[in-house]
């Protein structure tokens, strides 16, 4: 077994590790989304990243002049490059929509997500963290949730048609959760690869 191998391996096994030790509160709910067209506003699509979704509503696009974000722990690090950014001002929640991308150009790209998973998971291990996947719309999807002192975030991430990750970073405060929470998963739920047409 090669470096690359054991390296996977290793990154692997901690991630489960870590995984199956969280704790199940609030941040494990295992709705992650639902259809609900009272709950959502206007339709996105987006040709460069390859999906469309509708932010929660009442949840106002904002100038996407946001610096890019490196996520990085020993030898892997990845930039997130927010593209959309959405704002409800009443509870100052935030939705940020972009694409993540791998600074090691010699990992696969079908790799990079879990590796991606996996560093996100390490980073987050000393707050309340919970992780599951779903799948809808013939996605499959990796939530990771987390709570830092009184903020909520749920870390969306799957591959578009091309590999590439996209992300979709829900960040509100613990005491909006229960307010929040069915926006969100309407959200969620309107996630989708826009089609390619022939």
């Amino acid at each position: 077994m090669n470096y690359k191998g054991i390296k996977y391996l290793v990154i692997s096994l901690t991630t489960l590790l870590i995984i199956f030790s969280c704790s199940k509160d609030e941040l494990r709910d295992e709705i992650n989304f639902v259809n609900d067209s009272t709950k959502i506003g206007i339709e996105t699509s987006d040709y460069d990243l390859g999906i469309k979704f509708n932010a929660p509503k009442n949840w106002d696009l904002q100038p996407a002049s946001l610096s890019r974000k490196v996520e990085s722990n020993s030898n892997d690090s990845f930039i997130y490059q927010p593209i959309y950014l959405f704002f409800d001002t009443s509870t100052k929640s935030i939705l940020s929509v972009g694409k993540v991308v791998s600074l090691d150009t010699s990992m696969s790209k079908n790799s990079r997500i879990n590796f991606y998973k996996s560093l996100l998971t390490r980073k987050n291990k000393n707050n309340k963290l919970a992780f599951s996947s779903f799948t809808n719309n013939k996605i499959h999807f990796n939530k990771i949730s987390y709570e830092k002192e009184n903020l909520i975030s749920y870390k969306i991430i799957f591959n578009n048609d091309n590999f590439d990750i996209i992300q979709f970073d829900y960040s509100f405060s613990k005491e909006n959760l229960k307010s929040e929470i069915e926006f969100i998963k309407a959200s969620i739920g309107t996630i989708d690869r826009i089609k390619k047409e022939n």
